[in-house]
């Protein structure tokens, strides 16, 4: 009820009160119990110092005041800041307490301060509730309420207020070199100036961040470092040389993430490969085999062609001669003037003998020709069938090889993604055991609540930030797949295109070899 009341005196108790604008929006979600920042929404920083009361009781007892935040469920601090007791003084006590300090309000238009004053046997004295949204910085007199939130006529608090924008350690020193640029810039020049008398290059030393809270800055510079080296490793590998394509596709390609340091599976590479050079020393043998076959069948030709020329004119030369010796016998018996009408006749026997067997000879060869000519037709399809597959056979194989190396580079990023994806990890633990020892040493939170919650808040950011970090890298990594496989796709493009080439030239020299053939005769 107090805390109802008190909202609504910022409106003066009278009217509506707006929610905040991302509650009213349908296109933003609100979850109440998140410890990060709404987007669109400021955190704050408040700090409250409790200085002195004024007529807070007519009696000599002992007060003290307490200081709670509500708010959000990571807003809300209770119970946790109080001042000392000041005793037998309840008309002036004074406090003079450290500031209580509320690093971080997610929600300052939902939170609310109280204030409450609280004799030494913890009976209530007066109270106060303020909207932080309405609260002016500066020192002010609180005046008190009661329990039942009505006004106290002379009681009040004289606080010190100090407001500020939430600003995350890692950026107070751009938050400081921001706000005081002439300090930042004399620093700078005086550490310049120093390291010039002592001799030391500025280039040879790592960047030291000028604060004046020099742990924590090392501390935090240390740990920024640390965080930017998993990112920086993505691009380590290669920045000259990666997989190159054919064309300016393949270099647009790999110019789109970072560059691969793989070489790029070229034919001159594939040609050396031991099943390649194991498959042509077959398809030669198969070829030497052939080229016998193919030899044998034109000796057996040949020679059965000559077997057959050698009977026909051995047949002629026997008939010739029987013609001849006939007549020889008719001149010794009947003698030669007596056989001039034979040895006509007889030379006329013997003429169309010989231009029968002439006849019969050039038949003879124009059959052996033909036969020859389509014997070796034959044998020139046959090689070329045979060299036809074996190009087939060379086509897939490389294709084969090509892209068991392509598989094997993918595995290798896979493999080198996952060592990035470990290193990450390792190095993201380090700093969050690292962001946790330094809380734990941290003097100055003597609270233990207070260590919780920045422990938690520590935890959530990190976490986001790791998050983060791991997105980037997997999307990286998923480019880096993109533009491999976009290259091998190109290369095994070009590969298909090679073999393609290969088998129209080959086809060509068939066909030239098919016109350049003329029909052939056995010598």
């Amino acid at each position: 009820m107090q805390l109802n009341q008190g909202k609504f005196e910022y409106n003066g108790s009278c009217g509506f009160l707006l929610k905040p604008d991302f509650m009213r929006r349908r296109d933003r979600t609100f979850d109440p119990f998140s410890e990060s920042p709404v987007d669109g929404v400021i955190a704050a920083h408040c700090s409250v110092q409790v200085i002195s009361g004024q007529f807070l009781s007519d009696k000599k007892i002992g007060t003290y005041v307490e200081v709670d935040m509500y708010g959000l469920p990571t807003d809300t601090i209770r119970k946790e800041f109080r001042t000392k007791a000041v005793p037998n003084n309840g008309l002036n006590p004074v406090y003079n307490q450290e500031p209580f300090v509320f690093r971080k309000v997610v929600l300052p238009d939902l939170a609310v301060l109280r204030i409450g004053v609280y004799e030494e046997t913890g009976k209530l004295i007066g109270q106060r509730i303020l909207p932080l949204d309405g609260l002016q910085a500066g020192y002010r007199h609180i005046s008190l309420r009661t329990e039942g939130n009505f006004p106290l006529s002379l009681p009040t608090v004289f606080c010190r207020f100090v407001l500020k924008t939430y600003v995350p350690e890692e950026l107070g020193d751009w938050v400081d070199r921001l706000s005081a640029p002439l300090n930042y810039v004399s620093q700078a020049e005086k550490r310049a100036q120093q390291m010039k008398d002592m001799g030391i290059d500025e280039n040879d030393i790592s960047d030291v961040p000028l604060s004046s809270k020099t742990t924590k800055g090392k501390e935090k510079e240390t740990a920024h470092n640390t965080t930017s080296v998993s990112s920086q490793r993505l691009n380590s590998h290669s920045s000259s040389t990666g997989i190159t394509g054919s064309s300016r596709e393949g270099q647009t390609a790999t110019s789109s993430s970072s560059h691969l340091a793989f070489e790029p599976i070229r034919s001159e590479l594939l040609y050396t490969e031991k099943l390649y050079i194991r498959l042509l020393k077959k398809q030669q043998k198969e070829v030497e085999a052939m080229r016998k076959k193919h030899v044998k069948e034109r000796s057996q030709m040949q020679r059965q062609h000559c077997t057959v020329v050698d009977n026909l004119v051995a047949a002629h030369d026997k008939e010739k001669i029987q013609q001849e010796k006939v007549l020889e016998k008719a001149i010794r018996k009947k003698g030669e003037s007596e056989c001039n009408d034979l040895k006509v006749v007889t030379e006329v026997q013997i003429q169309t003998l010989v231009n029968g067997h002439k006849g019969r000879v050039k038949e003879l060869v124009s059959c052996q020709t033909k036969e020859w000519s389509e014997m070796v037709s034959r044998q020139i399809s046959e090689e070329h069938e045979l060299h036809k597959d074996h190009i087939i056979h060379q086509c897939d194989l490389l294709k084969k090889l090509m892209e068991e190396s392509q598989q094997s580079q993918i595995k290798e990023l896979e493999q080198r993604q996952a060592k990035e994806n470990k290193d990450l990890e390792a190095t993201q633990a380090r700093q969050s055991y690292e962001a946790t020892q330094t809380l734990q040493r941290d003097k100055s939170i003597k609270n233990k609540a207070e260590k919780d919650r920045r422990m938690r808040e520590k935890n959530d950011m990190n976490m986001k930030k790791f998050l983060d970090e791991r997105k980037r890298l997997s999307i990286t990594h998923s480019r880096q797949v993109e533009a491999l496989k976009k290259i091998h796709a190109m290369q095994l493009e070009n590969l298909v295109k090679d073999n393609q080439q290969e088998k129209e030239m080959a086809e060509m020299v068939y066909e030239e070899a098919k016109m350049a053939s003329k029909p052939e005769t056995v010598c």
